[in-house]
């Protein structure tokens, strides 16, 4: 991924509200600061759904995120790496509550993990 890649990313995470202007680290590198960003996607799912992220299969190197409801696992983003997944699945995070609003968190509740 190059520098630009990276930064307009974050610039969207920032946009999105997931990421503040002046906060220091890189959610897109590091993964500390990407653990950061997967409870804030977390904190705005409905208590009964959550972040999940897993390998795509035990022969690939593949990092997916899924939103888990109910029975259903929901596609949120895949990318080489853990910290490049959760950026990508919070950049698709607020399509997702448009298209399913029941894990959507109510304003007081959020992701139980």
């Amino acid at each position: 991924m190059t520098d630009h890649e990276r930064q307009a990313i974050t610039a969207k995470l920032v946009e999105l509200g997931f990421w503040g202007t002046d906060e220091p680290g890189d959610p897109v590198g590091d993964y500390h600061d990407a653990k950061t960003l997967h409870a804030r996607v977390g904190a705005r799912l409905a208590g009964d759904a959550c972040v999940v992220s897993t390998f795509a299969s035990s022969h690939s190197s593949t990092r997916r995120v899924l939103i888990s409801h109910g029975e259903r696992l929901y596609p949120l983003g895949a990318a080489d790496n853990y910290p490049e997944s959760i950026c990508l699945a919070a950049q698709a995070l607020p399509q997702f509550l448009e298209e399913h609003p029941e894990c959507a968190a109510d304003q007081e509740r959020g992701c139980k993990t």
